[in-house]
């Protein structure tokens, strides 16, 4: 149970802040640029926008993934019924 909560919640969030990334990098060329310079710098800078942040998002995405395997395992632990010796 720990480890599919885990990975699972640090596959969604890798992918999410991946995303925004990349998202906020097409915002800030198409606003603030010309068409060929935004497409030209977006080609550039995305590179450059992965290196750097794939570690980061990495290993926010572990951090969270340990901390939602944690809380379903407590919550799994607590949420049980007492078995009788009958």
């Amino acid at each position: 149970m720990f480890e599919k909560v885990a990975l699972l919640t640090a596959k969604t969030l890798y992918a999410l802040a991946i995303g925004v990334g990349v998202i906020w990098l097409a915002w800030l060329c198409l606003a603030n640029l010309p068409v060929w310079a935004a497409v030209l710098m977006f080609c550039l800078g995305l590179p450059v926008l992965a290196l750097a942040a794939t570690p980061i998002a990495a290993g926010g995405a572990l951090l969270g993934g340990l901390v939602a395997g944690l809380v379903a395992v407590i919550t799994g632990l607590v949420s049980r019924q007492p078995q009788r010796g009958d």
